[in-house]
């Protein structure tokens, strides 16, 4: 009889039941690999094999095959349970040390976070993009539009700035959200940064401070340091102050867990500034949505972004923020009355720098917010605000919602997001 419980156990244990597990982890990475990789050369640093994920950091190391961590599909539960409760750098430390031995963790105790069936209940982080409080700092930022009102057809020049339409967007579709039951956070609040403050203040009160900070970590050299405080340009001062910005507002996000993410951006076409400073208008215009992805060579420099690449790679992230965004991108020809990017175009950062989701107007691209935030994310650029009939129609202030005096362009926007956060939630 005892021979027979001891057969019946070990039948048990081989059974697919049991093996699910081990199957569908690596079924998944199988399906996300494609999205995650835009440059080849990049394959030669993950391995997926019928027993592990193996991550190497460079070329010489897989051809030497040393691994620098192997992820049993055992191991894998671990890092999806980090992941979801935003326990970052303690999925890192294990990352790090655990080399070839696996974790003594039971892959039965992990229950991955289910999404949503409401809007009820939800904790949605709004991320308005950019920070500028003002037209001259948006000119350091290079997000503004100037236009010459002859190339418009109107009688006078006209101006903005697209932090200051990101900010709008966030504050009505966050008092809609609520209205709904939803719990939401707006990253940062208008004119400031996500530390609370305007450029020019957090120049004074953090710009040295958070120097001192990277030289301490080993993110920056001494020398570096250096150039910065005697040697920047202003253009150099901000672009810092924003890759910090960014930095905090990953922070910010995944401390709050949200269900769903949005980067509200609005984009624009690029091609033309003159020396005077004003665009051109164009006559092209189209929406799209980015999430994480589409990892370029050397941007696996670093054991965080390794770790976020195996985030995505081994969890339902990379798959729902498609799904997520694929909602919100349908929903802009049919409310915002813009065009999805088509597949095949021109637009460089697109074909050389991001992977097609196989959803209209969609991509997988390693942004610096696409990869630190984690959970279901959309990175939306709704239309081109250099386009001449969005400009017109942006520099009027014809709307008025949740306090906010706006352009009724914004206001389809934020019907577009809505609808799509709905539609998202119910299919």
């Amino acid at each position: 009889m005892k021979h027979k419980s001891s057969l019946v156990l070990i039948i048990i244990l081989l059974s697919p039941v049991f093996l699910f597990s081990q199957v569908d982890y690596k079924e998944r990475a199988e399906k996300n690999i494609p999205y995650l990789i835009r440059d080849s050369i990049l394959f030669s640093q993950v391995s997926i094999d019928d027993d592990a994920i193996r991550i190497y950091t460079s070329l010489s190391d897989r051809k030497n095959d040393k691994p620098e961590a192997i992820i049993y599909w055992d191991d894998v539960p671990y890092f999806i349970e980090k992941f979801e409760k935003n326990e970052l750098e303690q999925a890192l430390k294990v990352y790090k040390e655990k080399g070839d031995a696996a974790l003594p963790y039971s892959a039965a105790s992990l229950r991955e976070k289910s999404k949503p069936t409401s809007l009820r209940g939800m904790r949605i982080a709004l991320d308005p993009g950019h920070f500028a409080g003002n037209f001259k700092d948006a000119v350091l930022e290079r997000k503004f539009i100037r236009m010459r009102g002859k190339d418009l057809g109107v009688k006078k020049d006209i101006e903005f700035y697209e932090a200051d339409f990101t900010w709008k967007t966030a504050k009505i579709l966050a008092k809609r959200l609520e209205a709904q039951g939803a719990t939401v956070m707006i990253t940062r609040k208008k004119g400031k940064g996500v530390e609370g403050l305007s450029y020019r203040k957090w120049l004074k009160k953090k710009f040295i401070s958070s120097l001192k900070n990277d030289v301490a970590t080993g993110t920056y050299r001494q020398d570096q340091m250096d150039w910065y405080l005697n040697k920047a340009t202003e253009k150099d001062k901000y672009r810092y102050a924003n890759k910090q910005d960014l930095i905090k507002r990953a922070e910010v996000i995944n401390a709050f867990q949200p269900d769903l993410t949005i980067h509200i951006h609005y984009n624009a076409s690029g091609k033309v500034i003159g020396k005077d400073g004003y665009y051109e208008p164009v006559s092209t215009n189209y929406a799209m949505a980015f999430t994480g992805g589409g990892f370029m060579k050397g941007e696996l420099s670093s054991p965080m972004a390794r770790l976020h690449f195996l985030r995505l790679l081994i969890t339902t992230d990379l798959e729902r923020s498609i799904s997520f965004s694929d909602e919100v991108m349908k929903e802009h020809p049919k409310t915002v009355k813009v065009p999805l990017i088509k597949n095949k175009n021109n637009v460089r950062y697109l074909n050389k720098n991001s992977v097609y989701a196989d959803a209209p107007g969609v991509y997988c691209r390693n942004l610096a917010l696409t990869r630190m935030v984690m959970g279901p994310i959309c990175f939306t650029e709704s239309f081109l605000q250099d386009n001449a009939n969005e400009a017109v129609l942006l520099s009027q202030k014809n709307y008025k919602e949740a306090g906010v005096k706006t352009s009724s362009r914004i206001k389809l926007v934020v019907d577009a997001l809505e609808t799509g956060i709905k539609e998202y939630v119910k299919n």
